[in-house]
């Protein structure tokens, strides 16, 4: 604030110019305050500090938005959703566990953006039985058996099953485009959008305006069906669309701003010369978590690996992809036992017990064996076929009736064994990895364990 100046003779018109000055500063302040923060009265709302560029959820203590609220609080770039009745609605050909997983991130994640849930067929239409010995897992297998995604906001569940869905859609043919029939009494009035062959980006851009302009209480919603081609699609070709607003003619009642749309697995995976620290993208899920009773799995698997060990074992991993890479890293009976002598030389000085688990694509029994009469030239190393212990707890499991009888597969058995392909589990102190990306002729562990 400035002073008044010196050349104030008379005391009154001192005060006079001094409270004139303090009226235009307050004046200014106001102005810059309500420049800077723009409020509505829907649940959470935008404000930008023009300091620092940095993007603010507020909330009151209502959950509302109030434009006499000043005592504001930092949440999250996300946006908040007062409802979540809209669907996105994913169905594709048969592929593997890891890469549907990666697509049910990233739906997970436009979902919560949109403020939607997402919808799916069950597993068995999406999982190919190449994978599983050539057969299909059971229809009663749900996404929760296999990945737990939720919404930060709420905790609820991002990803539910098409088969409680009550009315207005075809559950005998999954399949269908469209697969919602919208003529139902639920759906009614309801905007339907089907993209189709990878054509996503001009009907994101229908979604996310639609999105924008429902109210608070919303009864009428968006059915957004997403049929095939999710990896080569156009909407990995830029980073999503900005929502336009004025400047086209469109009015918003739900506040926007363009650091609240999503981080997408896919679009980075896409553009991967893109720097991790200039990747961009709120974040709307919780940490993807297991479910409980494969948690319990892993965790009787481990008490039986270290019960099948000797005492004050040091524990390690050797993992050999053969099938499609059999021809791309030497994995042969021969090869093998030129690595072991390399990887293992001198080891035996160490005066520790190694107990080394494999895990394997390999289904040839004979070959299995043969690796592990390989490691009884070393008497201080233990093999432990880790495939086949993970079968049996399961198999014990399901016998017991401690899980479902269903959940006897491949790809429930490849998610219990997932704690051991863990590189951040510190009970592996190595890993012995023979595959099309990481095929070393040796890896000696001497160096590696010796001051363990």
């Amino acid at each position: 604030m400035l002073l008044p100046s010196n050349k104030c003779k008379e005391k009154s018109t001192c005060s006079q110019i001094a409270a004139a000055l303090i009226c235009l500063a307050n004046l200014c302040c106001l102005y810059i305050l309500a420049a800077s923060v723009r409020r509505t009265n829907v649940n959470g709302t935008i404000a930008l500090d023009p300091t620092s560029n940095r993007t603010f959820l507020f909330k009151n203590n209502s959950g509302n938005v109030s434009s006499n609220d000043l005592n504001q609080t930092l949440v999250t770039c996300q946006r908040y959703c007062p409802h979540r009745i809209n669907k996105i609605y994913y169905a594709d050909g048969p592929a593997g566990l890891g890469d549907r997983k990666v697509v049910l991130r990233d739906l997970s994640q436009l979902a919560g953006f949109l403020c939607a849930e997402v919808v799916m067929p069950p597993p068995k239409e999406h999982l190919s039985e190449d994978h599983n010995y050539g057969q299909a897992i059971s229809e009663e297998i749900e996404w929760s058996d296999f990945i737990n995604i939720t919404f930060i906001q709420d905790g609820s569940p991002a990803i539910k099953s098409a088969k409680t869905l009550d009315d207005g859609i075809n559950i005998t043919s999954w399949s269908d485009v469209p697969a919602f029939k919208l003529s139902s009494r639920k759906y009614k009035d309801w905007l339907h959008v089907v993209s189709t062959d990878g054509r996503m980006r001009d009907d994101f851009e229908v979604i996310q305006r639609f999105s924008f302009q429902q109210p608070q209480n919303a009864t009428i919603g968006f059915v957004w069906e997403i049929h095939k081609k999710w990896y080569p699609s156009d909407i990995w070709l830029e980073a999503l669309p900005n929502l336009e607003t004025e400047d086209k003619g469109y009015s918003v009642i739900q506040q926007y701003h363009k650091k609240m749309r999503p981080y997408l697995e896919t679009y980075y995976a896409k553009h991967f010369t893109i720097k991790p620290e200039r990747r961009k993208g709120c974040t709307y899920r919780n940490p993807v978590m297991i479910p409980s009773h494969l948690a319990m799995m892993q965790k009787r698997l481990m008490k039986r690996i270290v019960r099948y060990s000797p005492d004050n074992a040091i524990f390690g991993l050797l993992h050999l992809r053969r099938g499609d890479a059999i021809n791309e890293c030497d994995t042969s009976v021969e090869k093998m036992h030129e690595y072991f002598a390399c990887s293992l030389n001198r080891t035996e000085t160490l005066g520790k017990n190694i107990t080394m688990l494999l895990t394997s694509d390999e289904d040839d029994i004979k070959y299995r064996q043969s690796i592990m009469e390989l490691i009884k030239e070393y008497p201080h190393v233990t093999m432990l076929d880790a495939d086949d212990m993970v079968w049996k707890v399961v198999r014990e499991a399901a016998d017991n009736g401690i899980i479902s009888e269903t959940l006897q597969n491949n790809y429930y058995v490849y998610e219990v064994e997932s704690i051991l392909r863990d590189w951040d589990n510190t009970f592996f102190k190595f890993h012995l990895v023979r595959r099309r990306t990481a095929c070393k002729e040796c890896l000696e562990l001497y160096d590696a364990l010796r001051n363990i």
